[in-house]
């Protein structure tokens, strides 16, 4: 589980101050934001481009390009939605290019005699997020991986909260059916 990428009252006025530092060039405070999201970067960047090392690039590429751009940041208390912003449409772009170079076909189990039986969840799990269409999947993670509430995806995402619940119910009830025909559960 992931830290929440939106921090309570409490914490954001220490956020605020090291974002102002970070933007000042302060690269004691550019590490720890770096160490703080780096993970959470990765993980959405698996979700989209659905290969680990890309996404670890990704990751890489999208924090060194947040901190770049970082001075040009109006408002700290915006910081995290503008970041996953910053990712998804990186990712995305990211993901059309890999896309136009190859065929990116379905994770399959090797035929191995021990194959692990989580290992197979996990490619079943990836083969149906596969299936889903992009702004389910998307919302999908946002919401269950990354424990986004629905004001924050919105936000993430720039539709309305009103969209973000139709796109969630929509995606649960997809997986749901993707799965099941799957897996016969």
């Amino acid at each position: 589980m992931l830290a929440p990428a939106f921090p309570s009252r409490l914490h954001m006025d220490a956020q605020a101050e090291l974002l102002q530092r970070a933007r000042a060039g302060d690269r004691d405070a550019i590490a720890v934001l770096y160490a703080r999201f780096r993970d959470r970067m990765i993980a959405l960047a698996f979700g989209i481009v659905r290969e680990r090392a890309e996404a670890e690039d990704c990751a890489q590429e999208i924090l060194l390009r947040a901190f770049d751009k970082m001075p040009a940041l109006s408002d700290e208390s915006e910081f995290a939605a503008w970041l996953y912003r910053l990712a998804i449409n990186f990712c995305l772009d990211r993901k059309r290019k890999l896309d136009r170079r190859q065929k990116i076909g379905h994770l399959e189990p090797q035929s191995q005699p021990n194959f692990d039986a989580q290992i197979e969840t996990r490619l079943a799990l990836e083969r149906a997020l596969d299936e889903l269409s992009e702004s389910a999947r998307l919302t999908l993670m946002l919401r269950e991986w990354h424990e986004l509430n629905y004001d924050e995806i919105a936000a993430v995402t720039n539709v309305p909260v009103g969209t973000v619940k139709s796109r969630l119910s929509h995606a649960r009830h997809e997986f749901r059916r993707i799965w099941e025909a799957h897996n016969g559960e």
